[in-house]
């Protein structure tokens, strides 16, 4: 009987995270939240090598319509020699924007906008 419920238990346990478990989306290096806005608030993309050009405006929170994978390489969480799996999670927009330049990727300055997002 203890054995029955501890592999009971077990399986309600990895049905609850694999439920909670949503696979990367793969996008190109150019893709914003704003043109995915039909995902969640936080959600993970799967970013191709190579994205170093694309729009991109902010320092750490990206306007909505930036370069997810551009931004993700300018804030270090992927190599643009690799790129990867990145977590994106939206944000409240912001009064302004500083541009930067970090991992060969220039950013630029914005004043407000709607709506934002980090990577991480």
């Amino acid at each position: 009987m203890k054995k029955s419920l501890i592999v009971l238990g077990a399986i309600l346990l990895l049905a609850l995270f694999a439920g909670n478990c949503k696979e990367a989306v793969a996008v190109s290096c150019t893709d914003s939240v704003k043109k995915l806005d039909n995902q969640e608030s936080s959600f993970a993309v799967k970013c191709p090598a190579n994205c170093t050009s694309g729009s991109v405006w902010g320092t750490d929170t990206y306007t909505s319509d930036s370069a997810i994978c551009v931004a993700a390489v300018h804030a270090g969480v992927i190599t643009a020699a690799e790129g990867g799996e990145v977590t994106v999670t939206k944000a409240a927009g912001e009064s302004s924007y500083n541009g930067s330049q970090r991992n060969g990727v220039s950013t630029s300055n914005w004043g407000s906008y709607d709506s934002s997002f980090t990577v991480k």
